[in-house]
């Protein structure tokens, strides 16, 4: 029996992610050209994907590519959350929040924007100030 569940994302850009991972402490590996990783879940069950983040010990969140071009999660969250004592929901909002800022960081430096602050709040939110000469 399978644990994988999936999780929609909006991820689309493996570099921000993988600066993302780096910034978290996490391995980020992905696949070579025509090529897949495996994913490890519960009991010894994997899947493959384009790549994946080393969530635990014995858990991996592998990365499928959907249609839309965006990038689904597929991890056995159940073990994860027994390894890490992290929800599948608390393991995602800290990725797609690094994920986010790194994407925007990329974004803006691409428009020719110089990033001059970081700063995060409080509540979680994350400012980056920006300008342009």
């Amino acid at each position: 029996m399978s644990h994988f569940t999936q999780v929609e994302t909006k991820i689309n850009d493996l570099v921000a992610l993988k600066a993302a991972c780096v910034e978290m402490g996490l391995e980020f590996e992905e696949a070579g050209e025509n090529e897949l990783v495996k994913v490890r879940g519960w009991k010894g069950s994997s899947l493959t994907a384009v790549a994946k983040i080393k969530g635990s010990n014995s858990y991996d969140i592998g990365l499928q590519l959907t249609e839309e071009g965006t990038y689904k999660l597929v991890a056995d969250w159940w073990g994860m959350e027994e390894e890490t004592g992290q929800t599948q929901e608390q393991i995602m909002q800290k990725v797609t929040v690094c994920y986010a800022k790194h994407k925007v960081r990329a974004e803006v430096i691409k428009q020719g924007f110089t990033v001059d602050e970081e700063h995060v709040e409080a509540d979680g939110t994350i400012r980056i100030g920006v300008s342009k000469w």
